[in-house]
């Protein structure tokens, strides 16, 4: 029970974080500190595509390798209304490192596709990091019904059908239950609680827009450049005591108690605010730099608004019932050896 609750106040504060992180929280405000900043925060979700590229500055440690050598790129586009796209606001996402495409994440139409550059990550390691790779996946994809693990090594697009994905959420659902689980059980049944989930986010977004109204402070500091100052531990209670009740609702958990909550906000420094620039060209957002608290690390998120469209590879191997069977009568020892582990 004590695991579960910490689950839940860690989601919150993930939640919490990943807006920030991404400055995407004083996107959905209505500040009336300046009409410009607020169109261009705005535009960016209004806007039939958007890409941010975000990379990282100063980062402590063996961390600042990747200061300025990767990249995360995300571009959305807004489907038309009438689209009957499962998908109805198609995403890709791509880490990038200097010149390389590592991998990619696709969510378009009715399907979910992917594709890692196995062999460059690897070379982070050393030369022959690859070559033992390859030998383990090909021992593997060389059973029945795993031969689509070499398209994964070879840095091919796979994919997965709706369909297909609600047959797997089925699959998990009776596989924890014959093994005694419950938490695998209820990711299962996510198809049937999407009322739900779509309720919760909009209590997420509605507590993060009425927190950010109360908390977010503006000030413009040049012709074309705004400081943005956000107050942690006031911000994050103000988001927990507005999701507790509802998130409690969606995971049929009790109550936490306030005691737990309060102990958890204590940890966050009383003085601790989040720090972002944010520049504004013709109107439109072009700039984010989000400052990490107590370093001198920071994120730089690029924004633009290119006419693509993001479309499904036609040379993408397509992942089957059958397949995902055969995944999972390999990978069956493992999840008992890891369900048995956790309860003992």
């Amino acid at each position: 029970m004590r695991l579960r609750r910490r689950f839940l106040i860690a989601g919150v504060g993930i939640a919490c974080g990943l807006a920030l992180a991404a400055c995407g929280t004083p996107i959905f405000v209505t500040v009336s500190v300046d009409t410009t900043v607020h169109s261009a925060l705005t535009g960016v979700f209004t806007s039939p595509t958007t890409r941010l590229v975000v990379t990282a500055q100063n980062l402590p440690g063996a961390a600042s390798l990747a200061d300025g050598s990767f990249s995360v790129v995300i571009t959305t586009l807004r489907a038309p209304s009438d689209s009957s796209s499962t998908i109805k606001q198609p995403t890709e996402i791509s880490v990038d490192h200097e010149s390389t495409d590592l991998g990619d994440f696709l969510a378009v139409g009715d399907s979910l596709y992917f594709r890692v550059d196995v062999k460059d990550i690897a070379a982070f390691d050393g030369p022959g990091e690859y070559a033992a790779i390859s030998s383990e996946v090909n021992a593997v994809a060389a059973r029945p019904g795993l031969g689509y693990l070499q398209d994964i090594l070879l840095g091919n697009w796979v994919g997965i059908s709706m369909p297909t994905f609600l047959a797997l959420e089925k699959q998990l659902a009776q596989e924890s239950q014959s093994l005694g689980g419950s938490s695998l059980s209820k990711l299962g049944n996510l198809s049937s609680e999407t009322q739900e989930l779509e309720q919760l986010r909009a209590e997420v977004s509605s507590s993060l827009i009425e927190s950010m109204r109360t908390w977010l402070s503006i000030h413009k500091t040049a012709s074309d450049e705004y400081s943005l100052k956000l107050p942690l531990r006031p911000f994050v209670s103000s988001v927990v005591d507005k999701l507790a009740a509802p998130v409690e609702a969606i995971l049929n958990e009790p109550n936490v108690p306030q005691a737990e909550i309060t102990k958890g906000l204590d940890e966050i420094p009383a003085g601790l605010s989040a720090h972002a620039n944010l520049w504004v060209s013709d109107g439109s957002l072009s700039k984010i730099q989000v400052f990490i608290p107590e370093t001198s690390a920071c994120l730089w998120i690029a924004v633009s608004h290119p006419a693509i469209s993001l479309a499904s590879p036609s040379d993408a191997t397509m992942l089957t019932s059958s397949d995902l069977e055969a995944l999972f009568a390999d990978l069956a020892p493992s999840i008992r050896s890891g369900v048995a582990a956790a309860s003992a």
